[in-house]
């Protein structure tokens, strides 16, 4: 048996994965106990003889509910699953030839948010605490641009937006990168960084020479927009503010964080766990 520290469960995926295990979503588990007691019986006194006492077994039934949780759900599918996933640890490269889209994957490597990612949450944490203690002013149109990105990148309480996260191309030729979405993050983005396993499906692969756009896999326009000379005037934009950014707003940022080169698997993330 292998214990988890989650850092990340994906519960919506999850119910859609647990039907090639139960016929339904389980909610909760039923557990019966039988349970054993001794009464004992006086009889009444018969022709003058003393009453006697009698012993007997009885038996009862008790049925206990237990609330079946999405960890335990989890746990369930690893087992099952074993056997089905490819798995690399923290000392096996991934070849492209090894994967496929739509494989099951599991990779233990040294995760972080991208530095695009790393940049905008700095920026928006320490303007917004810099304002409340009074420590710096930020002028009307610094505000403006603040708060469009925040809605940009962060999105707000109903639509989230998602965090990129990438490998250390330290250690590895072939990087891995997926995207989590902030509702399951269980313990704050902050703890993506560093040493995990990620568990889930292979969704893309890149190979050398190409690379994946970090705003197009952000998904930061409406549809409409992200093939439109609007939507690529915007980005551009965009990257030209991110460039030029004040260093005491958490810039500027190099031109290669905007993309993703190959080689390069893209993960659809299940769970996240040391």
């Amino acid at each position: 048996m292998r214990l988890f520290d989650y850092l990340y469960l994906d519960s919506s995926k999850l119910s859609d994965y647990m039907t090639a295990l139960d016929p339904g979503v389980i909610r909760e588990l039923r557990e019966t106990v039988k349970v054993q007691s001794a009464e004992e019986d006086e009889k009444e006194e018969f022709l003058n003889q003393p009453p006697t006492i009698e012993s007997a077994t009885k038996e009862s039934m008790h049925e206990r509910i237990l609330s079946a949780s999405e960890k335990h759900s989890f746990n369930r599918l690893y087992e099952a699953l074993k056997g089905n996933v490819s798995e690399f640890d923290e000392f096996t490269e991934i070849e492209l030839g090894d994967v496929h889209k739509n494989d099951l994957i599991e990779v233990a490597r040294e995760f972080a948010p991208s530095p695009l990612s790393q940049m905008i949450d700095s920026m928006i944490e320490f303007t917004s605490m810099a304002q409340q203690m009074g420590v710096t002013e930020v002028d009307e149109e610094a505000q403006t641009a603040i708060h469009g990105i925040t809605m940009l990148f962060r999105g707000n309480e109903e639509n989230q937006k998602e965090v990129p996260v990438i490998s250390s191309a330290d250690d590895f030729r072939t990087s891995v990168f997926f995207m989590a979405r902030r509702q399951y993050i269980l313990r704050g983005v902050e703890e993506l960084e560093g040493e995990s396993t990620l568990f889930g499906k292979v969704e893309k692969i890149v190979p050398p020479g190409k690379e994946v756009d970090l705003f197009d896999m952000l998904k930061i326009l409406p549809r409409s927009m992200r093939r439109s000379k609007a939507g690529d005037d915007l980005v551009q934009n965009l990257k030209e503010a991110f460039r030029s950014w004040p260093q005491e707003l958490g810039g500027p940022i190099a031109e290669d964080a905007f993309s993703l080169p190959g080689p390069l698997v893209v993960v659809s993330p299940l769970a996240v766990f040391r």
